[in-house]
C-alpha cells in the first residue's frame, strides 16, 4: 500500500493510485485524467471530422458554397510525465539528483510527436520515462543515463528522416535495452516502446 493511501489521501476511482484531481466528483490520478481527456478529444475529433466531410460532400453534390466554416480539430493531449505523483513542469535543472533537463527535452519532443499524429509513440515514450522516474531499483546516476538516452531517441523521432543519425540510434536502442532488462517495470515499458521506435525509424 502506498504512503499516500496510508495517510488517508484520496485514491483514483479508476485504478487506485493516489488521486490528484476530481472530475464529476470522481477522484482521478494523473494517468487516468490523461486517459479521460484523450477519450474526450477522440470523440470530438471523430465528430468534427465527420461534420467536415459531410460539409465537403454537400458542396460537391449541390455546388453550393460551404454552409459553415470547417471545424478546426485541436492537437491531441500530450501524455504526462510525473514524479512523486505530481506533473513534471520544471524547465530543466535538478530535483534531488535527477537531471530534469533531459525530462524537459523529452516533454518538448512528446508535444511535437503528438502534434504530428504520432500519439502511440508519444504515449509509449511517456510511459517509459515515468517507469524510469518511479522505480526505486535504480541509482540516480543510472536513471539520468537512461533519461539522457531516451531524450536523444525522442529528439531523433521528431527529426526529419534525412537528419537522423541511424548508427547512433541503433547504438542507443541497444544500450537502453541492456539497461532496462533487469527491472521488470522498465523492461515492460521498453518492450512496448522499442518496436514502435524501430518502426518509426525504419529499423528492422
Amino acid at each position: 500500500m502506498s504512503e499516500e493511501v496510508k495517510q488517508g489521501r484520496p485514491v483514483c476511482g479508476q485504478c487506485g493510485k493516489p488521486a490528484v484531481m476530481m472530475i464529476d466528483e470522481i477522484p482521478l490520478c494523473i494517468d487516468c485524467e490523461y486517459k479521460f481527456q484523450q477519450s474526450r478529444w477522440m470523440v470530438f475529433a471523430q465528430n468534427a471530422a465527420m461534420y467536415n466531410m459531410a460539409d465537403r460532400q454537400m458542396v460537391a453534390v449541390t455546388g453550393m458554397p460551404h454552409l459553415s466554416s470547417q471545424i478546426d480539430i485541436p492537437n491531441a493531449p500530450v501524455p504526462p510525465i510525473h514524479y512523486n505523483n505530481q506533473n513534471v513542469t520544471v524547465q530543466g535543472g535538478t530535483v534531488g539528483a535527477i537531471n530534469f533537463g533531459n525530462v524537459n527535452d523529452i516533454q518538448v519532443n512528446l508535444q511535437a510527436l503528438t502534434q504530428h499524429g504520432e500519439i502511440g509513440v508519444a504515449d509509449a515514450l511517456a510511459n517509459m520515462t515515468n517507469a524510469i522516474l518511479e522505480t526505486h531499483e535504480l541509482a540516480e546516476a543510472q536513471k539520468n543515463e537512461l533519461l539522457e538516452q531516451l531524450a536523444f531517441l525522442s529528439s531523433q523521432a521528431t527529426a526529419q528522416p534525412q537528419e537522423r543519425k541511424p548508427g547512433m540510434i541503433k547504438s542507443v536502442l541497444g544500450a537502453i535495452g541492456e539497461g532496462a532488462g533487469a527491472i521488470k517495470s522498465i523492461a515492460d515499458a521498453w518492450g512496448a516502446v522499442a518496436p514502435l521506435l524501430q518502426g518509426h525509424f525504419g529499423i528492422g
